[in-house]
Parts: C-alpha cells; sequence; structure tokens
C-alpha cells in the first residue's frame, strides 16, 4: 500500500500540486485521506525523502525541495549512512563478531528514522556479508579467518 502512496504523493509533487517549498500535508491528514496507518505513510514518506523529492525540518514539518537542491540528507540517503555508520562499528571492533546488533527498533530510535529505514541499513549490512539475520532472533556480526576468502564469511553459531 505504502508503494502506491508514495506513487500518488511522487505524482502531486512532479504536477505542482505541492508546489516547489510547500509544506506536505501532515501525517495524520494523509493516513485519514488514504485510510491507512501512521507507520504505512511514513514508509511512503521516507521513500519520498530518500529519493530527494522532499526535506525534513525537524519540529515543522516535510517540504517539497527544488530540484537540484543539496542539502546533508540529500547526498546520501540516510539508510546508507546508518548502513556506513554500522559498518565502521564493525571494523572498529563495537560489535564483535558473533555478538548481535541492535535490533530495526532501537536503530530506528537512535537515528531518529523509521523502522523500514533501519531494516534497508542491516539489509545492506547483510547484502556486504558483514552480518546474517536469524529471522525471529536478529542479527548478528559475522566473522573471517585469514584461511578463508577475505569476503567470505564464517558461521560464528
Amino acid at each position: 500500500m505504502y508503494v502506491r502512496i508514495t506513487a500518488k504523493l511522487r505524482q502531486r509533487v512532479v504536477k505542482g500540486v505541492y508546489p516547489i517549498g510547500a509544506r506536505i500535508p501532515s501525517e495524520a491528514s494523509l493516513c485519514k485521506e488514504f485510510g491507512v496507518t501512521r507507520g504505512t505513510v511514513r514508509r511512503a514518506l521516507d521513500t519520498l525523502q530518500d529519493e530527494g523529492l522532499i526535506r525534513v525540518q525537524v519540529g515543522v514539518g516535510r517540504f517539497v525541495r527544488r530540484p537540484g537542491e543539496r542539502s546533508t540528507d540529500q547526498a546520501e540517503a540516510r539508510y546508507q549512512r546508518i548502513a556506513a555508520d554500522l559498518r565502521a562499528g564493525i571494523h572498529r571492533g563495537d560489535y564483535l563478531p558473533g555478538s548481535w546488533l541492535p535490533g530495526e527498533l532501537r536503530i530506528a530510535a537512535r537515528y531518529g528514522v523509521s523502522r523500514y529505514t533501519a531494516q534497508r541499513a542491516l539489509t545492506e549490512l547483510e547484502k556486504a556479508r558483514l552480518v546474517e539475520c536469524l529471522h525471529g532472533r536478529g542479527r548478528f556480526v559475522l566473522r573471517k579467518t585469514s584461511l578463508d576468502d577475505p569476503s567470505a564469511p564464517v558461521d560464528v553459531r
């Protein structure tokens, strides 16, 4: 459902229904309009923000960006920055091989993002074969040994 909402809001931005600099309707009003939960609306808005179509002004709202407008959160998607931060923590030893990473909700709270954005960051680490997900339990850090291919993780379960 969030994909349809994202497409509808994207279309409104592109067609100028929400002109450049305009404030996007509140989450509550979008929930009412589309008949969905706040989490679904946030996921759609997060996607538009990751695409660089809108920006967030904390405590004020979300606004349509000018084409080519640069800001600290447009240079790189939020989930990519979170993944890079977690990756650096793994390499520094903040998260030891075999240890569990913080869960999606804890990461979302730490970085002030939606659970979906946190999940995307963790998925990036899985793709890089730095962590493995055990459904229902969480994600743990994989370790490598000099005897293995450096890109191949070793199961530590």
